[in-house]
């Protein structure tokens, strides 16, 4: 059997197998260290600030780390569609379906911090018909919906 690296999380041949395909599929080159903040990201299935990905990667590593290197990892990440960038929390969150492009849309819990990631493409269609009719082109179109996920609103009343 072999030995598992103790300086990366352990990622799932699935993931690994989406972000290598994602990575070959843009002629990028998915680096051992890339591949440590994925996993890292993967790991914990929860929106991370910049910052504690760096907490997390140097306790894994036990070395410090340049914020400046973890950014530069998660820019590639985003580039090549395997994390996204949640604006209003200004963290960051691994795509749940890195296999295809998509405009994403996501609704967050402001109670406990629960993302779930959802795909419509009548709410693309819609977005790009009043961008049209205003003559406006946008570079991408993200819609971060927050709330209450059902968890958190169970026994919440209105």
């Amino acid at each position: 059997m072999a030995k598992r690296s103790a300086t990366t999380a352990p990622l799932a041949a699935k993931w690994r197998k989406l972000a290598e395909g994602r990575c070959a599929e843009k002629g990028e080159r998915l680096t051992p260290a890339r591949l440590a903040v994925y996993a890292e990201m993967q790991a914990r299935g929860r929106p991370l600030s910049a910052y504690e990905l760096i907490a997390l990667l140097e306790q894994r590593q036990e070395r410090k780390i340049a914020p400046l290197t973890v950014y530069r990892h998660l820019d590639f990440l985003m580039r090549t569609g395997l994390v996204h960038r949640l604006q209003s929390a200004q963290t960051y969150f691994p795509c749940d379906h890195p296999d295809h492009a998509h405009e994403s849309q996501f609704l967050l819990c402001s109670s406990c911090g629960h993302v779930d990631e959802v795909e419509s493409s009548g709410l693309e269609t819609l977005l790009a018909q009043i961008a049209d009719e205003h003559g406006f082109r946008p570079d991408n179109a993200v819609v971060e919906v927050k709330g209450l996920c059902g968890e958190c609103a169970v026994g919440v009343q209105d």
